[in-house]
Parts: structure tokens; C-alpha cells; sequence
């Protein structure tokens, strides 16, 4: 309820152009030190005329961003300025500011209760570089205009410009067994993004969740760093080391996208399969509304971008057969000598041609046939896989190249290999050794087909090639967009 009614002035705003003019604050309370806050902000040159003023005032004048006058106000005082606030305590100093402005022609703003008498009033004022909003109710409620003003502020948000962030981890970063509790599945991931909405830093984002990596994909207030240090808590990402993460910004972030985009950041180097999950990544983002016009514009971005990428590359990422590169990697990292002891199994087209390759290095070979059992060959002892367990033991490396559902060297069998420095090959999909031995030790160890094929293009500089090809395709359409 109201008590008492305050007068109501129709008022016109004006942008007034305060360049090379001087504006006059008489009074040194909390009052003219708002009023003076105000008009510095503007790049207003300020006078200041009372005996005494607040610290902020002081500390003002002696940083030299105010002229003070330390003594009582005079009548002509005004004269020389295009603006004057009368902003003391006493009402009847004020009402004397203002006849001497109206005296001298100057517009006068009372800010005590003769503003209704006064020339203008000073609005809710809300500031974002050179977007400026004013907020004014004709005097009727100042509280009401301050909390319109309020809003506004918080909407200013909208104009900030947004910086492409990237926060996740990879297989490249984290073996499997500590990444899974990372792995978000669909209604973690719904969790994830309704918590992520919730932070006002983060305008949009994108979850893209594979069996080999979790990312959030956001486009972020550029320098929130409060944003994206919430973000690490939610994703739980915080917990790792530095070394088992990644959190990439503007340019880094968009190249590392494409890369991803363009399978160059997958285990089976260049692989499509990623494309159909990027995409599927953005439709989810889009539906839950967590994704809109920049998000969009980027995924698509992101997608063209890579696809130049991989018609650069397709033909680099054309290798030779897989047999002749197992005996490759088996001559530089097997030692192939005449006492190395080579089991193969299968007898299907890789395992013959493996065998093949290896018959003129004139190393005993095992070779381990199902059902088709190869014609009789010269250093080559042949033994049904039933029976694999039990010759295990006596050989150095075994190759698997095996069209088998499950496993065919499986941990029952361990005992026959450990502590003599034995190292598989498996070249089957699924595959034909049992995961189980990967991290095994005791002189065990596990190169599967993806290991061969990136071994390859880094031993003949083809995934040197690659890269450079791939940064001056991003390089050039990052600087276009």
C-alpha cells in the first residue's frame, strides 16, 4: 500500500553525445558517487564540487579521472556545463543548484525530492560495450526500473561472444578398463544434459559418445572459465590426470572435430562408422533442445570440412596386403631367424599367404588347420586346432588369422606362454585372441590388426602424409569461416 504518491513526469529518452562536453556533480554522498560511477562509464568528463566526498570519490580524484572543487557549492557554478546533477543531502541547496542551471541555461537532474521540478532524471541504465538500455517509469518506481534493468543485464549474455570448447577423453589417452566409467549411455546422457543447461555460461553443446570416446561439444561464453571448470565436474573428468584428458579451445577444437569427422582420430585409421555417430550425437542434442542455430551451423561445418578431408586422403590410405605386412612387422619386432619358431593359424587365404611369405626365411612354421588342411610343405609341421593347446608351448610367435565367432587362444591356455617372451599376431575379427592376454605381461605380447595397419603407414610415412594433407585442408577452411 502506498502511503504517499510521487508525482509523474512524461518523459521523452535522448542519447545525449557527451563528446568535449563537461558534466557538473554537485555533492560527495552515496548518491553523487553513484551519479559519477554512472557518467565515468560513459567517458563523461565529470566535475565534482562539495567540501567533503566519499573514499571512492577521493580515490577518483586522485587517479585523476575527476576534477574536484573542495568547497561549498556557489551560485554560477554551473555556467561552462552542459550537465548538472545536484546531489547533496540538503534540499534547499539543491533546488538553489537547480535555478542557478535554469538561470544559465544548463539542463539540471535533481536527485533528491525536486526531481519533478528538475530537467531530466536518470534512468535504469544498462551497459554492454555499445549496447546501452535505459529503464525509466516516469518517477512512479525506482525499484521496479532497477529490477527491469536487472533482467536486461542478464540477457545481455545473448551479445557475448561464444568460444567452441571441447572437453572429453579417447582410447588415444585411457586403455578401456578406466575410460568405461566415463561412457555415457542414453539416459546418462540426458542426466548429463539437463544438469549442462542449467549453467548459464554454456549457450549450446552436444554429447558424442563412442566405444572408444566421450566428448562434450559446447560452445561456451569466450573466457568463462567457471563454465568449463563445472563442466569437468559433471562430466567427472576432473578426476583424471591432465595427460589422460583433453580440453581443447577455438581453432584446436574445430581440428580436432574434422579429425574425429574424418576418422583420423580412430583406431582403424580413416573409418566411416564415425560420421553416422556425429551425426547421431547432433539429431539427440537437437531433440532435448540442447542444441541450436551455432551448434547446428558447426556440426554441418564440421561434417563438410571432413569430408574434403577424407577425398584427399582416400587414396594414401590404400595398404598392402595384411599377410605381407605381418611378416613385415614380424621381421622387425619378432626377430625371424632360423631358430624363431612361428605357429599360423587358420589356412584360409591370409594364413596361406603368411605362410607363403615366410617359407623363404626358412623358420619352422606350426601351422594349425579346422577343416582344410594344406598340402605338405617343407619346414611346416601341421596340427588340428583341437589339439593348439598342447604345441603352445613349444613356439615364439603365433599368428592368428581365424573366420571364428570366439575366441581361439583363450586364458585357460595362459600357462603355456607365460615368462618366455612369446608375441601374437591377431589378425582375426572378431578376434581370435582372447582380450585376456593384452595386459598379461610376463613377456606376453598382443598386436592386433588396427596395430599393424597404423604400424605400416607410420613406417612408410603415410600417416605423415595424411596429417599434413588434413591440416591444410582445416587450416584453410577454418580462416573462412
Amino acid at each position: 500500500m502506498r502511503l504517499t504518491s510521487r508525482p509523474k513526469r512524461k518523459t521523452f529518452p535522448l542519447n545525449v553525445i557527451v563528446d568535449g562536453k563537461r558534466v557538473l556533480v554537485v555533492g560527495g554522498g552515496a548518491v553523487a558517487t553513484r551519479k559519477v560511477s554512472l557518467l565515468l562509464e560513459a567517458g563523461i568528463d565529470v566535475s565534482l564540487i562539495c567540501p567533503e566526498a566519499t573514499q571512492k570519490l577521493v580515490d577518483l580524484e586522485s587517479q585523476n579521472q575527476i576534477t574536484w572543487k573542495k568547497r561549498v557549492w556557489q551560485e554560477g557554478d554551473s555556467l561552462g556545463f552542459s550537465l548538472v546533477f545536484a546531489c547533496t543531502d540538503d534540499k534547499h541547496v539543491n533546488r538553489a543548484v537547480l535555478d542557478d542551471a535554469r538561470k544559465n541555461n544548463v539542463l539540471c537532474c535533481c536527485a533528491d525530492g525536486n526531481w519533478a521540478e528538475g530537467d531530466f532524471t536518470t534512468p535504469a541504465i544498462a551497459r554492454f560495450e555499445d549496447i546501452v538500455v535505459a529503464v525509466s517509469t516516469s518517477g512512479q518506481n525506482c525499484r521496479s526500473a532497477k529490477d527491469v534493468r536487472n533482467s536486461i543485464l542478464d540477457s545481455f549474455s545473448t551479445f557475448r561472444e561464444s568460444e567452441l570448447v571441447v572437453i572429453g577423453t579417447s582410447d588415444t589417452l585411457l586403455p578401456s578398463k578406466k575410460r568405461a566409467p566415463y561412457h555415457l549411455p542414453g539416459s546418462e546422457r540426458a542426466i548429463l544434459g539437463k544438469m549442462l543447461t542449467g549453467i548459464k555460461g554454456i549457450r549450446e553443446f552436444f554429447i558424442l559418445n563412442t566405444c572408444n570416446r566421450v566428448e562434450v561439444i559446447a560452445m561456451v561464453e569466450k573466457g568463462d572459465e567457471n563454465s568449463i571448470s563445472i563442466m569437468k565436474r559433471l562430466t567427472g573428468l576432473d578426476k583424471l590426470l591432465e595427460k589422460e584428458r583433453f580440453l581443447l579451445k577455438g581453432y584446436e577444437a574445430f581440428r580436432h572435430l574434422v579429425r574425429v569427422a574424418g576418422g583420423l582420430e580412430s583406431s582403424l585409421l580413416g573409418e566411416a562408422h564415425i560420421v553416422s555417430q556425429f551425426k547421431d550425437a547432433l539429431t539427440e542434442a537437437s531433440g532435448f533442445g540442447w542444441a541450436g542455430p551455432e551448434i547446428k551451423e558447426l556440426g554441418a561445418e564440421v561434417l563438410r570440412v571432413s569430408k574434403d578431408v577424407r577425398h584427399e586422403i582416400e587414396g594414401l590410405l590404400h595398404v598392402a596386403e595384411i599377410d605381407q605386412i605381418a611378416v613385415k612387422y614380424l621381421s622387425v619386432h619378432g626377430g625371424l631367424d632360423a631358430s624363431t619358431k612361428v605357429m599360423v593359424i587358420g589356412t584360409g587365404m591370409v594364413g596361406t599367404g603368411i605362410v607363403d611369405a615366410l617359407s623363404s626365411s626358412n623358420v619352422p612354421i606350426t601351422w594349425v588347420y579346422h577343416i582344410h588342411k594344406k598340402d605338405e610343405k617343407e619346414n611346416v609341421k601341421f596340427v588340428q586346432l583341437d589339439d593348439l593347446e598342447n604345441h603352445l608351448g613349444d613356439v615364439d610367435i603365433i599368428l592368428s588369422a581365424v573366420d571364428s565367432s570366439k575366441s581361439v587362444v583363450t586364458p585357460s591356455m595362459a600357462s603355456k606362454v607365460l615368462d618366455r617372451n612369446v608375441l601374437f599376431v591377431d589378425l582375426g575379427v572378431p578376434r581370435n585372441i582372447d582380450p585376456y592376454f593384452d595386459d598379461l605381461g610376463h613377456g606376453v605380447t598382443v598386436a592386433d590388426l588396427d596395430d599393424l595397419k597404423l604400424w605400416h603407414r607410420v613406417k612408410t610415412g603415410t600417416l605423415n602424409e595424411v596429417t599434413a594433407r588434413a591440416e591444410s585442408i582445416i587450416k584453410r577452411e577454418y580462416a573462412g569461416l
